[in-house]
């Protein structure tokens, strides 16, 4: 009987060691992306409105939720209204422990219409692991 109930505590303890989140961190929880926003060359935040052939910069902030450094890789892939990629750019780098960073990319909109850009933050191009959840901005050019 003793040796039954000491059976039954350790596979509830090894249970609640698995399900413990300092124990390990959900592949989409290594990172979170928030504030993401146009930004001019400045750094000053815009509308969703742009004039066709301004410049613009798509940033938001990235932090690194863990203890140890993350490589990373920010991925802008901008959509016409037809779903069609009209740009894809990104930038590659290393975060330390509980690093943010606001990594941005540009675009210039030569048309006037309505724009998707999607945020992605990968490990690498190479594996593609997901850090963060995918992030999107609507964008208006005329």
């Amino acid at each position: 009987m003793i040796k039954q109930i000491g059976l039954t505590m350790l596979v509830f303890l090894g249970l609640a060691l698995a399900n413990d989140s300092a124990f390990g961190i959900e592949p989409l929880e290594r990172a979170v992306i928030n504030d993401e926003r146009l930004v001019n060359l400045s750094g000053a935040t815009l509308g969703e409105h742009i004039i066709v052939n301004q410049q613009i910069q798509i940033t938001a902030k990235i932090t690194n939720t863990q203890e140890e450094n993350q490589s990373f890789v920010y991925i802008v892939q901008i959509k016409d209204e037809n779903d069609i990629v009209v740009k894809l750019a990104w930038i590659s780098g290393s975060m330390t422990e509980y690093q943010n960073l606001s990594p941005s990319l540009s675009w210039t909109p030569k048309e006037s219409g309505v724009y998707i850009a999607e945020i992605f933050v990968w490990d690498s191009l190479l594996t593609q692991g997901a850090l963060t959840p995918t992030s999107t901005l609507e964008i208006i050019t005329s």
